[in-house]
């Protein structure tokens, strides 16, 4: 479980009075200077103004790539778009096909499989492609880590024009054109583009126009690719997607209009939310487990029946989806459960025998998300390892992979997100590497960040004040939703939610007043805070539309005992820091070295069946924060020598034949030994 601190953005009063004068509702003027305006221009400018969409000739080789494809236009040769699997890949894909077929080309689409070649340019594909004749292949989200790649396209014959937004490894691909802002020598001014984007910009550089005037014509597949593939929602970023979601919102396109019906939003109010938590999910599920064209024929589909029905498809498919994701999380999960040691790694490596290709990505995120680590998730199959990971904002994921190059056959993506091919046998020293690398690069990693945009009451949440934050969408990375905190609030009532009865519904009571917030992912159940308990609450506040109007809607990002502090947190960073490997000082031993009577007293609460594996916060407010260490190593202790077992959401007492020598435990040992250093 990673346990983050709770970070405040810098906050200046004086700003935030000011911008309340001036009209702004008090919590959205707390979170504008939160954010950085310090005046009225400043708010109005990040509130309402839009970055203009700048010139897609300022990309490099957008030139070349204009001038190749309208030679082949002129020419009638037929054109290969070849995309990526991917929500922006198929989006990006959709873009180029529709402009290019309107201007009459004769052009088709080649969507990779993931379990068939993997992710972008292939040898097999491209021969394929040279013996039936076509000589210009365009790649779209995919090609600026193709060198090999590239060089046999040249020699079969093949022009390629490569469009992408991810980070080049090294030396650029041999091509016509090589279209993408993230390249060393590219000068032009945003560069948080997604593969979308780019196809977007080349598409408005064929046309010759203002991209502002392409909006109307693709602005929404341009905004589902760019808020499904979370880059920085900033700058031009948020331009398009603030235009794409008002074309979305009274799409004309068949597909997304039966899309949006299937997931339960049709006639809803389109947020960038929609598209991360109900479109996105639906449209990569088609290239998680089955195949990306069944996501590309929804895009480009002018039939509605037949839109229905293929709307339906990726329904189930993402319903197979989870399923499939549930199973190789606990397979993950199991696999760290039963290797302690590699729970505490700096960068956690997984592998399994033919875990499902398409989840991969998705359980790395699973697993940062409870770990607070990077993440890498490698499918086993005849020998050889494909692997998808994730990492927090605060490590460069993509700069591992290149520090281990010479153990991968091939990598690539970016700090955040990154895939990988390896051979089977060189997992392990793969693991051993990268977690070198990480130890090098980041030598004592930070606890995780949990970013607040400002305090709050309950009182505080009217709908009128909550309202106004919706100024600030759409959100995503870059603009996250404003978050924050209010602090000793009593939990007065727990119930379940949803249908599977997997989420809890929260009655929060603060002096006089009392509100509803939401917990997803826990149940009543496993939920470790008992009525009556004070707590700390970060929250997301939104507004629903009711059987009676309006109401405030919050949503709860995490909750510890109220007055707690981030002092755990650090204790916990400490701990898995030594636990992977780092030696501890004798005063940090010390601190972190518990009594007899400290792994007793935790051992009683776990008798009592009060512990739960998920949230140990509630245990340390019992114990004491400044214990939040010692009570960890008495945990650890009590794992090792077999007196505990994880049963359901609880740590419980084992069933043990004989005593056990509480001092025999090796954590003990090793903490005693570092500890007895300052005793002397």
């Amino acid at each position: 479980m990673a346990y983050r601190i709770w970070q405040h953005k810098p906050l200046d009063e004086s700003a935030a009075a000011a911008l309340a004068q001036d009209g702004y509702g008090r919590l959205l003027a707390r979170v504008l200077a939160a954010r950085g305006c310090r005046t009225r221009e400043e708010a109005a400018a990040l509130l309402d103004g839009a970055a203009p969409l700048s010139d897609p000739f300022a990309i490099k080789d957008m030139d070349k790539a204009v001038e190749r494809i309208q030679r082949a236009l002129q020419e009638e040769e037929p054109i290969v778009i070849y995309g990526d699997y991917d929500v922006d890949g198929v989006t990006a894909t959709a873009i180029l096909y529709e402009y290019l077929s309107n201007l009459g080309a004769q052009v088709r689409c080649k969507l990779p499989l993931r379990n068939e070649g993997g992710y972008g340019l292939n040898r097999e594909a491209l021969r394929k492609l040279a013996d039936k004749g076509y000589t210009l292949v365009v790649t779209v989200d995919n090609g600026i880590s193709a060198v090999e790649e590239a060089a046999y396209a040249k020699e079969l014959g093949i022009d390629l024009v490569i469009t992408d937004h991810h980070l080049p490894s090294g030396a650029l691909p041999d091509a016509v054109a090589v279209v993408d802002p993230n390249r060393a020598d590219d000068t032009s001014s945003f560069k948080f583009l997604c593969g979308a984007g780019v196809a977007f910009k080349l598409c408005a550089a064929m046309e010759g126009c203002d991209p502002a005037e392409m909006l109307d014509v693709c602005g929404d597949l341009a905004a589902i690719g760019t808020v499904a593939d979370v880059v920085p929602l900033v700058g031009e970023n948020r331009t398009l997607v603030r235009e794409g979601l008002a074309v979305l919102q009274d799409t004309v396109r068949p597909g997304l209009a039966a899309l949006l019906e299937a997931a339960g939003c049709g006639g809803r109010p389109i947020t960038s939310e929609t598209i991360g938590y109900s479109i996105a999910p639906r449209l990569n599920a088609a290239g998680r487990m089955d195949t990306a064209a069944t996501a590309l024929k929804l895009l480009l589909c002018e039939n509605e029946e037949q839109a229905d029905g293929i709307a339906a498809r990726l329904t189930d498919i993402n319903t197979l989806r989870q399923h499939t994701e549930q199973e190789v999380l606990a397979a993950a999960l199991s696999q760290l459960e039963s290797e302690p040691a590699r729970a505490h790694d700096r960068v956690l490596v997984v592998a399994g025998e033919n875990w499902h290709p398409g989840v991969l990505g998705i359980v790395a995120s699973r697993l940062t998300e409870r770990y607070g680590r990077p993440s890498i998730v490698i499918s086993l199959v005849d020998g050889e390892g494909r692997g998808s990971g994730r990492a927090p904002r605060n490590f460069d994921l993509h700069g591992a992979l290149e520090g281990c190059s010479q153990l991968l056959i091939r990598y690539g993506g970016h700090a955040a997100a990154a895939g990988l091919t390896i051979d089977e046998d060189r997992v392990p020293a793969f693991r051993q590497a990268v977690n070198q690398w990480a130890a090098e690069h980041q030598p004592e990693p930070e606890p995780p960040a949990l970013e607040l945009d400002a305090t709050a009451a309950i009182e505080d949440l009217t709908v009128e004040e909550v309202s106004q934050l919706e100024r600030l969408a759409p959100f995503g990375g870059g603009n996250s939703q404003p978050l924050f905190e209010i602090a000793d609030v009593v939990i007065d009532g727990v119930w379940p939610m949803g249908a599977e009865k997997r989420h809890s519904r929260l009655r929060l009571r603060q002096g006089q007043n009392t509100c509803f917030a939401s917990l997803f992912g826990i149940s009543p159940e496993d939920f470790p805070y008992r009525a009556g308990t004070a707590v700390d609450v970060a929250v997301e506040a939104g507004i629903f539309n009711g059987r009676n109007g309006p109401g405030v809607s919050l949503h709860i990002r995490a909750i510890r005992p109220a007055g707690m502090g981030d002092g755990p947190c650090r204790q916990i960073a400490l701990l898995d820091d030594f636990l992977a490997g780092r030696s501890l000082d004798s005063a940090q031993a010390a601190a972190l070295n518990p009594t007899r009577s400290d792994t007793v007293a935790l051992y009683r609460m776990v008798q009592a069946g009060n512990v739960y594996a998920a949230d140990l916060l509630p245990v340390f407010a019992t114990l004491g924060a400044e214990n939040a260490g010692k009570a960890l190593v008495s945990l650890e202790a009590l794992k090792e020598l077999g007196l505990i077992e994880h049963r359901g959401a609880r740590w419980m007492p084992a069933a043990v034949s004989g005593k056990r020598d509480l001092s025999s435990a090796p954590i003990l040992q090793r903490m005693s030994a570092l500890a007895g250093a300052v005793e002397k």
